[in-house]
C-alpha cells in the first residue's frame, strides 16, 4: 500500500471533496502524507494542514500550475510554498481571472449549440475559488434540457472528451503562464518546483519528454513527478532513469479529483494514493522533497 499521495485536488478547484474530507480519507486509506495541489488556488491549504495535524496526516502545502512551454500545456506542481506569498497570489488570481473569462466564452459557445447553460450554473458547480473543465461539464449535465442532446453522454470525463478539449468548436484556449515564470514563483515563494505527470502531457514520446525536460532543468525545475495512476511500467521506468540521471527529486501522486474518474485516472486504479509503484522504493520521496523545500526557503528568504 502507498502511504504518500502528492498530488490531490479538492473542491478548491476540480475536486469532488472538501480539504477537509481528503485529509480524512487519507487518514482512513493509511496515507501519511498528502500534498493538496488545487489548479491555481492555496485556498484549501490552511484548512487541509490545520486538519492534517489534527488528524495525524503530514500535509505539504502544494499548488498545480497550468503553464505552456513551446507547443505544450504543462503543469506544474509546487511543494512546500509559502501560501501567504504576495506575487504568488496575484499571480493566481490573474490565471483564475482568465479561467474564468475562457469558462464564459465556452459557456456562450455550447449555447450556441443548442445546450442550456449559464454561467450562474457553473458557479454553483464550482465550489473554490477556481473554475475548471469538470465544472462546466457537470454545469451541463446537471440541467435536465440538455439530456436529449447529451444522448449516450452521461459522465463528466465524456463531456469533457466530447466538447471541451482543443480542437474541438466548443472548446476555447487561454493565454498561460510560461513555464520559467511558473518555477520562479514556485521558488519565490519558498517552494520547489516538479514537472506533474510528464508522460500524461506528452504521450508515448520518450524522447520529447527529455528534451523539454532539458529546457525545464535550466530554468531550475527540481523534479519530476515519477509515480502517476495513468503511467505504464515503461514510463515509470524511464521517468525514475530520468531522475536519477539529472539528479532530480522524484514524486508520486495519484492525481485524486473523484471516484470513478475515467478523465484523471483511466487506468481504474482509482482513490488516493492509488498509483503502481511497480515495485520501486518510495522510502527516500518525502524526506529528500523535505529537504530540499528547506533549502529553497533558505534560498527565499536571503532574497527578501
Amino acid at each position: 500500500m502507498n502511504t504518500i499521495d502528492l498530488q490531490i485536488q479538492s473542491t478548491c478547484s476540480d475536486g469532488a471533496h472538501t480539504p477537509k474530507e481528503l485529509v480524512h480519507m487519507a487518514r482512513d486509506r493509511g496515507v501519511a502524507v498528502i500534498s493538496l495541489t488545487d489548479h491555481d488556488t492555496v485556498e484549501g491549504v490552511p484548512i487541509a494542514r490545520e486538519e492534517g495535524a489534527r488528524f495525524g496526516v503530514k500535509v505539504l502545502p502544494g499548488i498545480e500550475m497550468t503553464c505552456q512551454l513551446m507547443e505544450h500545456e504543462i503543469h506544474m506542481l509546487g511543494f512546500g510554498i509559502d501560501h501567504t506569498n504576495a506575487k504568488l497570489l496575484s499571480a493566481l488570481k490573474e490565471a483564475r481571472d482568465a479561467r474564468k473569462k475562457k469558462s464564459e466564452k465556452i459557456v456562450n459557445r455550447l449555447q450556441d449549440a443548442g445546450f442550456i447553460v449559464t454561467m450562474d450554473d457553473v458557479r454553483r458547480c464550482s465550489k473554490g475559488e477556481t473554475i475548471a473543465r469538470p465544472n462546466i461539464a457537470e454545469a451541463v449535465l446537471s440541467r435536465p434540457e440538455n439530456k436529449g442532446k447529451l444522448g449516450s453522454i452521461a459522465h463528466i470525463h465524456e463531456f469533457i472528451e466530447a466538447y471541451l478539449v482543443s480542437g474541438k468548436p466548443t472548446y476555447v484556449e487561454r493565454e498561460k503562464m510560461p513555464a520559467e515564470a511558473a518555477v520562479n514563483l514556485i521558488h519565490g515563494a519558498g517552494g520547489i518546483a516538479v514537472w506533474s505527470h510528464p508522460a500524461v502531457s506528452i504521450h508515448n514520446d520518450f524522447n520529447k519528454i527529455e528534451d523539454v525536460l532539458k529546457v525545464f532543468i535550466s530554468y531550475g525545475v527540481d523534479g519530476i513527478e515519477a509515480f502517476h495512476p495513468n503511467y505504464s511500467e515503461d514510463e515509470t521506468e524511464f521517468l525514475n532513469m530520468l531522475a536519477e540521471k539529472y539528479g532530480l527529486l522524484r514524486s508520486a501522486g495519484s492525481d485524486y479529483h473523484r471516484e470513478d474518474d475515467a478523465y484523471h485516472n483511466p487506468q481504474g486504479r482509482g482513490g488516493i494514493a492509488g498509483y503502481d509503484a511497480f515495485g520501486y522504493d518510495l522510502g527516500d520521496i518525502v524526506p529528500r522533497i523535505e529537504t530540499a523545500i528547506l533549502k529553497r526557503r533558505l534560498q527565499a528568504e536571503r532574497t527578501t
